[in-house]
């Protein structure tokens, strides 16, 4: 589903000034409770790697717009590498418990909009 990729989002679906963006800890902590309901298991990770985080990232969307697609474009070999994220590496790397993984993928949010 390329609509779930940043590397196709337009300058307008991600400007910040039409899209504002901002969490405070409170905030935070909620949104990561949400999030880690629909976080794979590392074993579903192993197995389907390039589709295992799509419920998050469909969940963003829905909930922030286009522009939250970016949550994991991580620098350097992500799984959609070459964005501005450097909290998150790939879902192979970065996904553990949900309690854990939860407030890491929703500080890859925050700095999406960075």
């Amino acid at each position: 589903m390329s609509e779930l990729w940043a590397r196709t989002l337009t300058w307008a679906e991600v400007d910040p000034l039409r899209h504002p963006f901002e969490l405070d800890e409170e905030a935070a902590e909620a949104l990561a409770g949400l999030v880690a309901p629909l976080l794979p298991s590392p074993e579903a990770v192993e197995e389907h790697w390039w589709r295992s985080l799509d419920p998050v990232t469909e969940f963003l969307v829905n909930r922030y717009g286009r522009w939250a697609c970016g949550w994991n474009w991580s620098v350097g070999e992500g799984d959609t590498d070459g964005g501005v994220v450097d909290v998150w590496c790939c879902a192979r790397h970065s996904v553990t418990t949900a309690d854990t993984t939860a407030p890491v993928a929703v500080a890859a949010l925050a700095l999406s909009r960075k």
